[in-house]
């Protein structure tokens, strides 16, 4: 392991990038005594002499270049690529074309599309910066807080481990239900808020303290031909119970050669096949609960929860049975009788979008790339959208971004969120009813038509405050004041 300081590092990266194409000045580097360079070399049988030091180097350096770029994106190869203008590719773009590819600064600057200046040079030095705390890292070099995972573009649930999952109320309430089984709870709120970061959490607590058998289903990943009717629905879910549980199709095949009524044969799976064989407590977990909405037989199934909820009372096979559910809809809209609905039993944990306080917070784990003075602006512009408040900060970290950078692009095709942005306005204007309702929100801050309200809510478009009905956030406001 190499002993020295963050600058005698970076200097060594710059010398590095400088030589690429010079073997025997790359393999005198430093860095060819690491051992991640070490083990590059012994994997690909390249020689002891510098120049098979310098190819290992070379391999270990790329691959630090790479993790600049997009996770799970190939990166821009053919000169036309539309990639090598994306801000998100911008670190990998300039590194790759300035030193493996030995481009000029001015081809450079109009294959990326940045202009010869402060920015320029800003983005080349945030990007050895990274790329050193990269290598660092996986040195195993002693180094600050500050890790690769900063590079992570924000999408999808938070793993368990991110550094960058900011707790809420909302999680000391699931948490404290979850430890004990026998429960039925929901999380609710609008699309990207976390509701299934705060799920996954929730079945790792339920896993940890009381070794629940957990059976995840997501209903967002069934086929339509799954949900096309009532019949096929059942079986499916009896299917995919029986395989997360490792039962194999035989059990679900016998039940199904009942006369019995779909719902009851579910029932019976779980009654005398399931529970009965599990030696600790079973944890459901159904994930995107609302994709059933639009069926005709939604009410049927839900009203089938309830009544397993109520089965703990007077079965003692049900008593440890759990149900935790993740819904964007407002519950009432679910089902409309509400004896029959799994929504008005258990704990219902409504997930908010973060406080002023929180993204102080998240703007810490990102090590303040922006000052404390300017979280009331970025505040402003997001009202507290987790998702969207990520992308920010990411973005101001990995490029070196102003908060005045990012509000003067906000709603422009130069952006960040411009891909957000994107989708969000495909889904209003796919509709000619949710485009009139997004208007009437935007110009009255009401919404006259319920269903329209109501799907606006369900894609986190707009907020509802007692009878006031605004965009969730500026952002929305401002993109759709101007495209609409």
């Amino acid at each position: 392991m190499i002993t020295a300081d963050d600058n005698q590092w970076e200097t060594w990266i710059k010398q590095a990038l400088k030589s690429w194409h010079q073997s025997v000045e790359l393999g005198q580097n430093p860095l060819t005594r690491l051992t991640i360079v070490a083990s590059q070399r012994a994997a690909k049988g390249y020689e002891q002499a510098l120049p098979g030091l310098a190819q290992a180097l070379r391999d270990v350096l790329r691959q630090g270049i790479q993790a600049l770029g997009v996770p799970g994106q190939s990166p821009p190869e053919r000169a036309d690529d539309p990639a090598w203008f994306e801000r998100d590719w911008r670190l990998y773009n300039i590194l790759t074309l300035r030193f493996i590819r030995g481009l000029s600064r001015l081809e450079i600057q109009q294959r990326i599309g940045l202009a010869e200046g402060g920015h320029y040079y800003e983005a080349q030095r945030k990007a050895i910066t990274l790329l050193t705390t990269l290598l660092r890292e996986w040195e195993g070099a002693p180094q600050d807080e500050m890790t690769a995972v900063v590079l992570e573009y924000p999408s999808g649930a938070l793993k368990l481990s991110d550094a960058f999952y900011i707790e809420r109320q909302s999680d000391a309430d699931l948490l404290a239900e979850i430890r004990r089984p026998g429960h039925t709870m929901t999380i609710t709120g609008p699309r990207q808020v976390g509701k299934t970061s705060l799920l996954v959490r929730g079945v790792q607590a339920a896993r940890q303290t009381y070794g629940a058998q957990v059976v995840y289903l997501d209903l967002q990943s069934m086929s339509q031909e799954s949900l096309r009717t009532q019949a096929h629905f059942y079986q499916e879910f009896a299917y995919a119970l029986a395989d997360e549980l490792a039962l194999g199709p035989v059990e679900v095949e016998r039940v199904w050669q009942t006369p019995l009524a779909d719902g009851r044969k579910l029932t019976r799976l779980l009654e005398r096949a399931i529970l009965p064989a599990l030696e600790v407590p079973l944890l459901l977990v159904l994930d995107e609960v609302d994709r059933l909405l639009p069926t005709g037989y939604h009410a049927d199934f839900f009203g089938l929860l309830r009544s397993w909820h109520n089965l703990r009372a007077r079965n003692g096979r049900w008593e440890t049975f759990s149900l935790l559910m993740a819904i964007s809809t407002e519950p009432y809209l679910l089902i409309n009788d509400m004896q029959q609905s799994p929504f008005n039993v258990g704990l219902m944990v409504y997930l908010q979008d973060f406080t002023e306080s929180q993204v102080r917070e998240l703007n810490g784990r990102y090590h303040t790339p922006i000052p404390e003075t300017d979280i009331p602006a970025l505040y402003h512009l997001l009202n507290g959208h987790p998702y969207l408040t990520r992308v920010a900060l990411y973005t101001m970290a990995k490029d070196g971004l102003t908060l005045a950078d990012l509000l003067a692009t906000a709603v422009t095709d130069a952006g960040p969120f411009i891909s957000h942005l994107r989708t969000q306005h495909r889904l209003v204007t796919t509709d000619a009813v949710l485009v009139a309702a997004m208007k009437q929100v935007l110009t009255h801050k009401t919404c006259a038509d319920d269903l329209a309200r109501y799907r606006l809510l369900k894609a986190g478009l707009i907020k509802q405050v007692g009878t006031a009905v605004a965009c969730r956030c500026d952002l929305y406001r401002q993109y759709f004041a101007q495209t609409l």
